[in-house]
């Protein structure tokens, strides 16, 4: 292939991924754009009780997701990661990839039929703030088994975990001194996603969860609901899709490896 070809296709692929750039970048700052030519109407929606309402349960339900998450989910990636037994893969499927890929209206269903006022069980905690938590555990809690079951099964496959072993390691100490601290920057980066996707949940929370403002409207819902007044909508979805850029960023300033951790953590 002649140099001059070779270029020209590098050029086509510079393109093409500049192209994608440019329209995601358009499509996120296009927010700012129509609430900049909304004006006084779009700042008087942002203190608006029903928004800021809304924007807390959001918050506060995306944080005990995430929290939950970490504590069920690095125990089941140590399971999936360090041992071997029948239908494995079956079940990472299903905790793991399935729920990512699950229509979550089909999600919200499913817990209403389960946990709802017709329960099999006797349990109804449809249309709580509880509900909530649920609806977005079940999609969002996969970041964090997937993330710290990868680190895990690195770290056992260099020779760490055999190593302690010979040392005389409990398979506790295994699991807390050497897999949890150099698998911590993966389980932040996991929860980190895991809190995003809580925080942009609507399908089951809908359906599970409902619509009820100051007790389990969200700001998913709550952009739902108001659609059609577009002051509202806008200045919902600024707030929300803005707190989850700010709290990504965040996540990667302070991780293990980021210069601030290590300004903090290991001063000369």
């Amino acid at each position: 292939m002649r140099p001059i070809t070779q270029q020209i296709l590098m050029l086509m692929l510079y393109a093409l991924g500049i192209i994608l750039l440019t329209w995601s970048m358009f499509i996120f700052f296009y927010q700012y754009i129509v609430a900049f030519g909304m004006g006084s109407e779009v700042l008087r929606a942002f203190v608006s009780p029903y928004i800021l309402s809304a924007l807390w349960i959001s918050l506060t339900t995306a944080i005990a997701t995430a929290f939950l998450s970490i504590m069920f989910g690095v125990p089941l990636a140590y399971l999936f990661a360090m041992k071997k037994f029948i239908g494995k893969s079956l079940l990472e499927t299903l905790t793991i990839d399935a729920p990512q890929t699950f229509p979550p209206i089909a999600e919200g269903i499913i817990l209403l039929l389960m946990l709802g006022p017709d329960s099999p069980f006797h349990i109804d905690i449809s249309y709580t703030y509880f509900a909530l938590i649920l609806a977005k555990f079940f999609i969002s809690a996969p970041f964090v088994i997937a993330f710290t079951a990868r680190k895990f099964g690195e770290i056992q496959e260099a020779g760490l975990v055999v190593t302690a072993k010979t040392l005389g390691a409990s398979e506790f100490q295994i699991f807390w001194t050497i897999l949890v601290p150099l698998s911590f920057k993966d389980i932040v980066a996991g929860a980190s996603l895991c809190w995003a996707r809580a925080m942009g949940e609507l399908g089951g929370s809908l359906l599970f969860a409902g619509v009820i403002p100051f007790k389990t409207e969200i700001i998913p819902t709550f952009i739902a609901r108001n659609s059609s007044a577009t002051a509202s909508a806008i200045a919902a979805t600024i707030l929300v899709t803005t707190a989850s850029i700010i709290a990504l960023l965040s996540f990667k300033t302070i991780s293990p490896g980021s210069k601030l951790w290590h300004a903090f953590f290991y001063k000369a």
